[in-house]
């Protein structure tokens, strides 16, 4: 073979290419050595956040393997816990616009093993309570399988919706992995009940609600509802048989309507003829206790319904009950600006009569957004021991986010005192709106 000119193309391409042949050999050899440290490295930088749903989980990451099961765009991340389960990373936009992220998980049997928040920036006392460590919505989360529908929060309506439809995606791209059974969380088709039974009598003017309370004997589920009665909201927790659709018991926790009218429907005797009950089935009202009983009667079909996987979000406020519409002529609410440190924060100094006095605030408003940052009572003139419960810290913390727009539930067994906090939160509005 004749030598080759070191300055001749031939040659040229020749040591080209055995360079190139070396360096993509070399190339390959330092990916096979690199790959599994960059994957510890990408694992190491959630590893904690996973050790929360599975502690002492052997992790992989198969979000590229998997990600194509998901069709809404929330599932951010899945991890493979070794022999356990699977763990989502999501997001969601609840009240915040800027959103929020969290994690859960399923088990090898698909029960919910773990549900946290990344970040978040939702309202303290309102959408913020979605994420509260131990709090009740994460314990309801825990009770529950891919097969159960995620419920919404009373009162943190916009962030546990959103917080359901990350769930809904999570529970499908897990059913995708395992063939596991899933059930979505949206309202299902009502099938058709007889007339004049529990699941077609309509019970909206006792806005009914539920939420899953624990669940120690499956397949029974506990509820806690609250329905409107003649005077006030009644509060029950409502045993459900989930595979039967049956009513096991019903048992009320706090009953608000008139002592020696209203009570003959929360009598044991007529609290025992629920059992057994399904929304096919009808329940003749209590006599001469009729609004109480339709409350009953109205918590008992919400939690067949929820048991059912039907939706039972609240129904939006109407109008005349929004803080901007609600008459407190009665309450003579007042306010004037009291101080501005940072703007556009103001605070107003309200005052409004109570039951038995006149109450006052501080009520702290952003004027720009038209909504209320905090309010702070400053002299209490009510009954101790029972409006007081109106005064409350959690109680004072829903008023935060609150427009005119919105509404807001008086406190149960202290409406006249809360009359007088939802006055001055109105008036301190209507003061910054320039009314």
């Amino acid at each position: 073979m004749k030598n080759l000119n070191k300055d001749s193309a031939v040659y040229k391409m020749l040591l080209l290419g055995i360079v190139c042949g070396v360096c993509g050999l070399l190339l390959s050899g330092a990916n096979s050595l690199t790959a599994p440290l960059i994957e510890q490295n990408k694992l190491a930088t959630i590893k904690e956040k996973l050790e929360l749903i599975f502690p002492g989980g052997e992790f992989s990451d198969v979000t590229d393997q998997y990600i194509a099961l998901d069709e809404t765009g929330l599932v951010d991340g899945i991890y493979e816990a070794k022999d356990k389960g699977y763990i989502f990373t999501l997001h969601g936009t609840g009240y915040n616009s800027d959103g929020f992220t969290f994690i859960t998980g399923f088990d090898n049997d698909g029960k919910i093993a773990g549900f946290k928040a990344i970040e978040q920036k939702e309202t303290d006392g309102i959408g913020a309570r979605c994420f509260t460590d131990g709090g009740e919505y994460e314990q309801l989360m825990l009770i529950l399988t891919t097969a159960d529908p995620i419920p919404l929060l009373s009162g943190a309506t916009l962030t546990s919706t959103a917080i359901q439809k990350g769930m809904d995606a999570a529970k499908t791209v897990f059913g995708g992995i395992t063939g596991g059974v899933v059930v979505p969380s949206g309202p299902k088709e009502n099938t058709a009940v007889a007339e004049g039974s529990l699941g077609a009598e309509d019970f909206s003017a006792n806005e009914p609600y539920c939420t899953v309370w624990t669940n120690t004997n499956k397949p029974e589920y506990v509820y806690k509802c609250t329905a409107k009665g003649f005077e006030g909201v009644n509060k029950a927790l409502v045993t459900v048989n989930k595979d039967e659709g049956k009513i096991v018991a019903i048992e009320v926790t706090e009953f608000n309507d008139t002592e020696g009218v209203g009570d003959a429907a929360v009598a044991e005797a007529e609290l025992a003829r629920y059992a057994g009950l399904t929304l096919d089935a009808k329940i003749d009202a209590t006599s001469g206790a009729s609004m109480t009983s339709a409350s009953l009667r109205a918590m008992a079909a919400a939690a067949l319904k929820t048991a059912a996987g039907i939706s039972m979000e609240p129904a939006a406020p109407s109008a005349a009950n929004t803080l901007g519409s609600e008459d407190f002529s009665a309450n003579e609410p007042y306010c004037t600006v009291w101080t501005n440190t940072n703007k556009p924060e103001y605070v107003y100094k309200c005052t409004a009569k109570g039951f038995e006095g006149t109450n006052q605030a501080l009520v702290t408003v952003n004027k720009d957004e038209g909504k209320i940052v905090a309010i702070e009572v400053t002299e209490f003139n009510d009954t101790e021991g029972v409006g007081d419960a109106a005064v409350a810290e959690a109680e004072l913390a829903r008023y935060a986010g609150l427009t005119l727009d919105q509404t807001i539930d008086a406190t149960s067994g202290a409406s006249l005192t809360s009359a007088s906090l939802r006055a001055m939160a109105a008036a301190a509005l209507e003061a910054a709106a320039g009314n």
